[in-house]
């Protein structure tokens, strides 16, 4: 789990703003059908009273720290499509695999040129993709480069919402580059798209 107090980490973020999209009606539905999903083995099932009256953020909390990183954008997505909001779950799951995505296509671009290594495996530890003993590994690297390198040969076993961590922090700590090469990848991404349309 996350660290650092009150700060929201990058998966509570997306829920919350999901969650408020919904708009008041579809917000109530999602609290109401999130108490009747049959959940995965190892999770309580998440009670009416529990939820109700919550907030969209303080619910995505409440998601995150019952379910986990993982779990909790699962959940979110079947109840989603329980009631009807197939949309906003597939907007959820795109969201994640873009993020994942530019993490694994632009990996050497990454290793070479990003910089403020030391805060994105700070913020890594924080958001509880990386344990300290990892951190603490790819810290006492001597190059930006060779902390990333070390990095990145955890990542191909990541799921895809530490891969979404991972592009987050590289956004919030590397702007230009980010932005650079993300337009790159969605004007890729939208080109590709728009012959598949053909």
């Amino acid at each position: 789990m996350a660290s650092g107090g009150s700060t929201e980490n990058t998966v509570t973020s997306l829920l919350r703003d999901t969650l408020k999209f919904l708009g008041k009606n579809a917000f109530l539905k999602f609290t109401r059908e999130l108490s009747k999903i049959q959940t995965k083995e190892g999770y309580e099932r998440t009670e009416l009273e529990s939820v109700a009256g919550l907030s969209p953020a303080a619910l995505a909390s409440l998601l995150y720290s019952h379910y986990g990183r993982s779990h909790c954008i699962e959940v979110t997505v079947e109840v989603l499509r329980a009631i009807g909001q197939v949309h906003q779950a597939d907007d959820l799951v795109d969201r994640l695999q873009t993020g994942a995505r530019f993490v694994e296509q632009n990996k050497e671009v990454i290793i070479q040129q990003a910089c403020n290594v030391g805060e994105i495996i700070k913020e890594l530890l924080q958001e509880g993709v990386l344990s300290s003993k990892q951190h603490d590994s790819i810290v006492a690297e001597s190059t930006n480069q060779k902390r990333m390198q070390k990095l990145y040969k955890l990542v191909p076993v990541w799921d895809v919402t530490a891969k979404y961590c991972l592009y987050n922090t590289l956004k919030r700590n590397n702007l230009s580059f980010f932005l650079r090469y993300a337009g790159d990848a969605l004007a890729h991404s939208r080109s590709e798209s728009w012959m598949v349309n053909l």
